[in-house]
């Protein structure tokens, strides 16, 4: 578990060892195992502890008042579970957090985090690093929200996620890409392949390669 945690943003600089005179199952701590498709936590469940993954994935996600299931994030370990969530008047999730396989996954009582905070300065730093860059992630999610067609939404992904120097953007699938754009798949597809059929970027099985990026940058006007 401690070499894992040096992996870990958190423990970012930290050996094994230190990490294990800080850090000790059943004081102010938990571990916890949950199957493929569990739902660990719930939307609106008050967040008293800090759960970092350790082994396997998760994914959060919510549901609109349809019924439709929109997929916010996937989360591999070992990565944290919501921080931002941990403090603050209301620190209730947001979302449900399913698992997407076998999952083992540690939880540090909030109190503990301030103390640790409070006594490293390290992990301090690395916490306000770690909500930071979240915050910068969730700002340009909300800005690629304000375009209203998808083809502009994926114009923004794109060029958001390469340059003319890296033109190349790997993606996982066409349906997890889908799901980032709260589109249905062929609707994604029928957009990528007129792109691709006016030269504007090129489909590969694993990747997306921009042709013209002046022409996508027309497409967010």
């Amino acid at each position: 578990m401690y070499t894992i945690l040096t992996e870990c943003p958190l423990f970012r600089g930290m050996t094994a060892d230190q990490i294990k005179e800080i850090i000790e199952p059943g004081q102010n701590c938990t571990i916890t195992d949950y199957k493929e498709g569990d739902m660990i936590a719930h939307k609106d469940m008050a967040y008293s502890g800090l759960m970092i993954l350790l082994r396997g994935d998760v994914r959060g996600q919510m549901t609109d008042p349809v019924g439709k299931i929109l997929k916010v994030d996937t989360i591999e370990a070992p990565q944290l579970i919501a921080p931002a969530f941990l403090f603050g008047g209301y620190n209730r999730l947001p979302i449900d957090v399913i698992a997407n396989t076998d999952v083992q996954i540690l939880t540090l009582h909030r109190g503990l985090v301030f103390e640790l905070m409070q006594e490293n300065i390290l992990i301090l730093s690395n916490f306000i690093d770690i909500i930071s860059n979240r915050a910068n992630v969730w700002s340009k999610k909300i800005y690629l929200l304000s375009y209203n067609s998808l083809k502009a939404k994926i114009a923004h992904y794109l060029l958001d996620h390469t340059s003319e120097q890296a033109p190349t953007v790997e993606i996982p699938s066409i349906t997890e890409i889908a799901e980032y754009f709260a589109a249905t798949r062929n609707s994604l597809l029928t957009v990528l392949e007129g792109l691709e059929k006016k030269h504007i970027l090129r489909l590969g099985k694993e990747h997306i390669t921009v042709i013209n990026r002046e022409a996508l940058r027309e497409l967010l006007n």
